[in-house]
């Protein structure tokens, strides 16, 4: 077997897993979804919570260490997801 041989079945390897690998993705994706849900519910609660002790809806030092959290599991762009994902939390009240 030459070298583009053995790479041409490398690319048909890959190209064959690619429908389970996308089902894999679309799975992490439900899960995200369903986290980021549980999440808002949750930041909810604990908004009313604070508003009701007269406090204010968001809490920007909070979210700075979230969003640092972020950063630092994820890199630079972690910044990007952890501020979609407060945006998403906040809700408009």
């Amino acid at each position: 077997m030459t070298m583009a041989t053995a790479a041409d079945e490398s690319l048909e390897d890959d190209a064959d897993a690619i429908p389970a690998l996308r089902r894999q993705i679309d799975a992490l994706d439900e899960a995200i979804v369903r986290l980021v849900a549980e999440r808002a519910r949750v930041s909810g609660r604990v908004q009313a919570a604070r508003i009701n002790s007269g406090g204010t809806r968001v809490e920007l030092g909070r979210e700075r260490v979230v969003l640092d959290g972020y950063r630092q599991a994820l890199g630079p762009d972690g910044g990007l997801i952890g501020d979609a994902v407060l945006r998403v939390c906040r809700g408009a009240r």
